[in-house]
This record gives C-alpha cells, structure tokens and sequence, in this order.
C-alpha cells in the first residue's frame, strides 16, 4: 500500500512538472461571465468559470474499449486533487459505466479534496460502499434517481444543481442523469450516455432553462428524433459533441460525420486531445 501511495504521489509530481511545460496546462485567468471547459477523455471533463470549478464523469480508470481513456499522468493529478484539478467544489458521474466512473479513483479525489461533494446515482453510491471506504466520504455524497419529469436539487458553494432523470435506454435497468449546472452565471447541461427521446426533454421543459453550453453523445446528431430534441427541447447557445468512438478518427471518416453535423448544427464543438481547452462566453 505505501508503495502505491508513493508511486501516485511521485506520478503527482511529475504531473506538476509536465504541466509547466504545456501551455494547457498554464493558468489563463477566466472572466467574469466565461467558462472555460477542459477535455479529460470520452465524456469527462472540467468546467470552470467565476472561480469554481466542476468535474464530470471524469474520474474513471480503466474505460471501455474503443473510446478513449485518460493518460496515467493526467489521472493522477485528478485524484490527488493536485493543479490544475485543485479547489474542485463538485464532482458527478451521470453513472457507474467504467468510462464514466471508477469508485477508487472517486474516493482518491474526494478524500484529497475535503471542500468537493460527489453528485450521482444511487447505482453509483452502491459501488462507493462496496470498496469499504465509504465511511469517509459519505457526508459529501449526494446520490439520487429522481422520476422522471422530476427535479432535484441542491445547491453547494455558490454552484447550483438540478439533477434529472434522463434514461440511458428503456430496456436498461441503468440509472443515468441528467445535470444542469449553473456556474459562472451560465448553465450547463451533461447529459451523460442519454438514449432519451424529444418527449423527455419536453417534459422536463429543459428548453426554459436556457443552456448555455449543451454536452451532448455524437449520436443525438444523428437520428431525427434525437436531433429534433437537440434543436426544439434543449436549444443550447453551444453545443459539445462528445462520447466519439475512437475508431472514427482513426478511420478517417470522422470529418465527414463532422461535417454533416455542422451543417446541421453550426454552433457545435468537439474535443480531440487530452486537456485540450475551449472557452465559451
């Protein structure tokens, strides 16, 4: 055990020092009013604006086959809270799929990051109490499954959170969230690995809450219905495509499929590199 605590805390280090010498990694001040979204992998990643900071689905180890994964370096510094994953007030797996979430990797990050609540499902929580460490975080675990059409909410350290219920497919007994954040005067939406159609959205009325910034899996942009829900129940200012199949770029077919998605929806982005940064205002 000392052993690996020593090899995290060397990987830390090195981290640090690696990111002296990347400009993703240099420290650009935000202003007021914008956010600044950087990519981990699949569909994690860290939003800042107004001083905060927020994870999503970004703590996780191993993956899934075929999309991508964080690199050893990067993953350190996550779960040792270490620059420029410190001071992270929230945290949320929109589920416990192993690209998403990973319970060790979350326990490491909250138990080196006191001030960070953990937001996710239920299904989630049960993997936490699983590792036997649950003890040490659990005040700071907020795990919910609202029904569907249904809200809930928190709020913590100036963050505002509206979690919804937004199925990962019918026939899938996978519990899956929806999360608005309202950071830095926006709101974001992070719809985790949603398969839920236009009907949901408009019962939830999620085009009232004017999103600012939409994360969104590549295949809502390819099905009518899906599109439909982007454009009529959600219409978000911007636009993150994310969950890209790893495949796709090394195929070479991804600008095509890239290009029929900017015909379609001008105002939409994507992520290609580790701790590659975009701002929006």
């Amino acid at each position: 055990m000392k052993k690996i605590h020593f090899v995290m805390a060397l990987l830390c280090v090195l981290g640090i020092a690696m990111a002296k010498n990347r400009e993703v990694f240099s420290i650009v001040p935000v202003k007021s009013g914008t956010l600044e979204v950087t990519y981990l992998a699949n569909e994690g990643f860290m939003i800042a604006g107004g001083g905060k900071k927020i994870l999503i689905d970004a703590l996780f180890r191993e993956g899934v086959g075929g999309y991508a994964v964080l690199s050893t370096a990067t993953r350190a510094l996550l779960e040792q809270a270490c620059s420029p994953f410190d001071g992270v007030e929230a945290v949320f797996a929109t589920h416990f799929h192993a690209d998403h979430f990973d319970a060790e990797a979350v326990l490491a990050h909250l138990k080196n990051n006191p001030q960070a609540f953990f937001f996710s499902t239920n299904q989630a929580a049960d993997k936490l109490r699983a590792t036997g460490q649950f003890d040490a975080v659990k005040t700071r675990l907020v795990a919910t499954l609202p029904k569907e059409g249904e809200r809930f909410r928190y709020e913590h350290r100036g963050l505002r959170v509206q979690l919804l219920n937004i199925h990962h497919g019918r026939s899938r007994p996978i519990e899956n969230l929806g999360c608005i954040v309202e950071i830095a005067g926006k709101r974001i939406l992070h719809i985790g690995d949603s398969e839920a159609e236009a009907a949901v959205f408009q019962k939830y009325a999620v085009v009232k809450d004017s999103i600012d910034v939409a994360f969104l899996p590549f295949w809502y942009f390819f099905n009518d219905d899906f599109q439909h829900a982007v454009r009529e129940q959600i219409r978000p200012r911007h636009v993150v495509v994310m969950h890209i199949e790893l495949d796709t770029f090394r195929s070479g077919s991804w600008p095509k499929k890239w290009a029929s998605i900017k015909a379609e929806f001008p105002n939409a982005v994507y992520f290609a590199q580790e701790l590659e940064k975009k701002s929006f205002d």
